[in-house]
């Protein structure tokens, strides 16, 4: 059974988010009382699925969800496109050894308020260059995941760019085990292994909408999954709909 902790949209496969919402289906059967839906929201990390728990089930009517279903996808797809835009720099600028400064630069054009002043970005990611991964409770400190918030994601962006500047690609090989984020970590892999720049830059626009297409894919799903229990479906008419997205 797929636990609600572990459902995030950047990680899970789509049969294995399909395998949550039917769990949800089992577990409220046919009848009329959707709270242990809301509650289960509570402990749901990926924030599209914890929206629609939050939406679907009280009193708002359909059409309404759908459009502010839409409305939290296209919010979430965006800022999903800027991290990988922000992760694409940093990538590119540490192949080509760029000065870190116009990575920030760069990437803090990105924003039309930045998270955080480029002096503070760099007093903390320089701060990070003086430990190690083996150091204790150190190792948490490089991973650059999907969901940081801004200021931590650009910090940590900036750190690896001057790894690289101040020691080299390879320095970063005991960095990769530490990286959640897929997009970030094959990228690094592919720097570390030696690519020439076209490739990677094309490699990291194919991607880029590659993902983007694939979290676009879980999130209509998962509303029309979310409406079928809204609606009541039966069960195995809600194993058509899952069957129609994988």
């Amino acid at each position: 059974m797929v636990q609600a902790r572990d459902v995030d949209l950047s990680q899970i496969d789509v049969a294995g988010l399909a395998a949550f919402w039917l769990t949800l289906k089992k577990m409220i059967g046919s009848g009329k009382n959707f709270k242990p839906l809301q509650q289960e929201a509570e402990y749901v990390a990926d924030p599209f699925v914890r929206h629609l728990l939050d939406i679907c089930f009280g009193d708002i009517e359909e059409p309404r969800i759908r459009i502010l279903a839409k409305a939290k996808a296209d919010t979430l797809l965006s800022d999903k496109a800027r991290r990988f835009d922000l992760m694409r720099v940093c990538l590119l600028d540490m192949l080509n050894l760029e000065n870190p400064h116009r990575t920030l630069a760069k990437m803090m054009a990105q924003y039309t308020q930045s998270p955080a002043t480029g002096a503070t970005v760099l007093k903390r990611a320089q701060a990070l260059l003086r430990l190690k991964p083996q150091d204790e409770n150190a190792a948490g400190r490089f991973d650059v995941s999907d969901h940081l918030p801004d200021e931590a994601l650009v910090t940590r962006l900036i750190f690896y760019s001057l790894l690289v500047r101040h020691k080299d690609k390879m320095a970063c090989q005991e960095y990769v085990p530490l990286v959640s984020s897929h997009f970030f970590r094959d990228g690094l892999a592919l720097i570390i292994d030696g690519f020439e720049e076209p490739f990677v830059r094309r490699w990291l626009r194919v991607h880029r909408q590659a993902s983007l297409d694939d979290a676009a894919h879980k999130m209509q799903m998962c509303t029309e999954l979310a409406l079928g229990i809204r609606a009541r479906f039966e069960y195995s008419d809600m194993e058509r709909i899952a069957r129609s997205f994988l």
